[in-house]
């Protein structure tokens, strides 16, 4: 055995204290040897920070707090936190999550079972959150669409919950700092650690419940954002994920009948009509129309970004509901 914690726990926050506290108690809830982990927090530029409130939140792990003075975005976060970590393994935790009961001992058992693999956890919301049509959406997306303990594509790794070995990452060079906005960060880092033959695989025993959510207006925004200014940051680093992304349509020939049915797609009328369906119906919305809003809105801000490159004029592009 080595010394030192086996775990190590990096959660980055920022703003939101209240949040954050309910995690720390979570973990501190765990069935899990104290020695055997750590819970390292990288606040990231919060308004209001006072250290001394969380202090006493983890024990009995040893909590380390790193300081931000200004935002910088979750990829240089998460950094400073595996730096700062001596765990073996690093266990990645969303801010505004919990974990369940027996999540550092699922994480720690899948890296004895799996050695050197990539684990990603099970993401459920809250009790507090009513279940619909949306919310099922997202908890059945990415990793959740398959069975516990199967191999699963890197697109899936998410570090809302998931963990790796730290020589791993280190190895595949950590997050890529470049990215600021949010998305891609981890799905970049995801696509070199399969580049370096790292398998992944979902730990369905290993679940954290998620306590934030956003109306659906304020997400297709979102991934509008993600869209303008993330995705252009990853197409240029690996065009070769254009494809995967849906995104080789755009450069496609006039004449491809693909191109032209995803250029109606994409048009303001065909948005506007999905949005409102989903609104009127709300309790049976199939989840291919959720699918085709993120699509939709991802796609027009990787244009808005690109015509911005081309010198477009912002003020002469078409407007849409995301």
């Amino acid at each position: 055995m080595s010394e030192g914690p086996y775990l190590s726990v990096v959660i980055p926050t920022r703003d939101a204290p209240d949040l954050l506290a309910a995690a720390l108690r979570s973990l501190a809830l765990q069935d899990f040897p104290a020695t055997s982990a750590e819970i390292v927090v990288i606040d990231d530029g919060s308004v209001e920070f006072d250290a001394s409130t969380w202090t006493q939140l983890a024990e009995p792990f040893h909590l380390a707090v790193i300081r931000r003075e200004t935002n910088q975005g979750r990829a240089t976060a998460r950094n400073h936190g595996i730096r700062q970590a001596a765990g073996e393994i690093i266990v990645f935790l969303d801010g505004d999550m919990t974990a369940a009961p027996g999540f550092l001992r699922a994480h720690a058992d899948f890296h004895r079972a799996h050695p050197g693999e990539v684990c990603v956890g099970d993401i459920r919301f809250g009790p507090e959150i009513p279940s619909t049509t949306f919310t099922r959406y997202m908890e059945s997306r990415g990793a959740q669409a398959y069975q516990p303990d199967e191999e699963i594509p890197f697109k899936c790794f998410v570090t809302g919950n998931s963990s790796a070995g730290r020589g791993l990452l280190i190895d595949a060079g950590l997050f890529d700092e470049e990215f600021h906005a949010y998305g891609a960060e981890d799905l970049e880092l995801g696509y070199r650690l399969y580049g370096q033959g790292a398998t992944f695989r979902f730990a369905g025993s290993a679940l954290s419940l998620h306590h934030h959510l956003r109306p659906l207006g304020q997400t297709c925004e979102l991934m509008r954002a993600y869209g303008r200014r993330s995705l252009p940051i990853l197409v240029g680093k690996h065009p070769e994920l254009i494809p995967l992304l849906r995104l080789d349509f755009l450069d496609a020939p006039w004449l491809s009948i693909r191109k032209q049915l995803l250029q109606l797609a994409l048009g303001d009328l065909a948005f506007r009509c999905a949005f409102s369906v989903s609104r009127l119906l709300d309790k049976c919305v199939p989840s291919l129309l959720y699918s085709y809003m993120w699509w939709h809105c991802r796609t027009r801000g990787f244009l808005e970004a690109r015509q911005d490159t081309q010198g477009g004029s912002a003020d002469t592009r078409e407007q849409t509901l995301c």
